[in-house]
């Protein structure tokens, strides 16, 4: 299948983004799996992914600036303690 089109902003993708994070999330838990180590995990799956599909590291950099810079544009959540990351 290819796939020539940029599909963020098109109907239906932030839904369906969003539904199967949620999905995923929920799965893990059931398992019980803490989502902060699914998360690291799906990270490094996800650059280990792109860099062998020949995306370039400056543009996953790039990737990885445009999550930082939502990150700060959204309301921070307070947070209780030290986090727990790869336990």
């Amino acid at each position: 299948m290819q796939d020539g089109m940029i599909h963020e902003g098109a109907p239906g993708f932030e839904d369906f983004i969003e539904e199967e994070m949620a999905g995923l999330g929920h799965r893990a838990q059931q398992r019980g799996l803490c989502v902060d180590c699914l998360t690291d995990r799906f990270i490094v799956e996800m650059v280990a992914n792109l860099a062998r599909s020949g995306v370039s590291s400056s543009d996953i950099l790039s990737m990885v600036v445009d999550g930082l810079v939502l990150a700060e544009e959204e309301e921070p959540q307070e947070r209780v303690g030290r986090v727990h990351r790869m336990h």
